[in-house]
């Protein structure tokens, strides 16, 4: 099974000497941990590991997890900077007009009038609203992400439009 996963978090290091692990969450919905029941443990080489999660608690703005079967400080030590996933269908469901940046990143992006502005390189996430980094060629155009400018977003087929505001360009 070759399914695909999402990131939700980060092990910064051990927490205390039981094998648990401080998880730094990467994303929007960190009590989403509490309802887990396995999760993927994946380093940047691709080695992946499947875990079950054995409990939860919280310590500042960082989960600690236990995982079964790692039960002291040497075997959890061995996993830090791993990224914990899941699968993409286990994420939770979002309001209307919200999106995962994994679904903008790509988007081919067209102003109102059918211009093509580029697609989605990258999401900057500001104090006041999302701003997508578009790129086409060596042009790029930063474009906010309010309801005012993102007019659809089709993610069947790809594509964002987008009615620019004045001076914008």
């Amino acid at each position: 099974m070759n399914e695909e996963l999402i990131t939700i978090g980060q092990i910064t290091r051990h927490q205390g000497n039981k094998g648990e692990a401080r998880v730094i969450p990467l994303t929007d919905y960190p009590e989403r941990f509490e309802y887990l029941e396995r999760v993927y443990l994946v380093k940047n080489n691709g080695t992946k590991e499947e875990v079950m999660v054995e409990g939860i608690w919280y310590h500042k703005q960082f989960i600690i997890l236990k995982f079964a079967g790692i039960d002291d400080i040497g075997e959890i030590m061995a996993y830090k900077n791993y990224y914990l996933q899941i699968p993409k269908a286990e994420t939770v469901d979002l309001p209307e007009n919200n999106y995962y940046l994994y679904d903008i990143i790509g988007l081919e992006v067209y102003t109102v009038q059918g211009e093509y502005l580029g697609q989605v390189e990258e999401v900057l996430e500001t104090g006041a609203n999302d701003v997508y980094v578009v790129s086409k060629g060596n042009d790029e155009i930063l474009i906010p992400a309010t309801l005012e400018v993102v007019i659809e977003i089709d993610l069947n087929n790809e594509r964002m439009e987008v009615k620019l505001p004045p001076g914008l360009r």
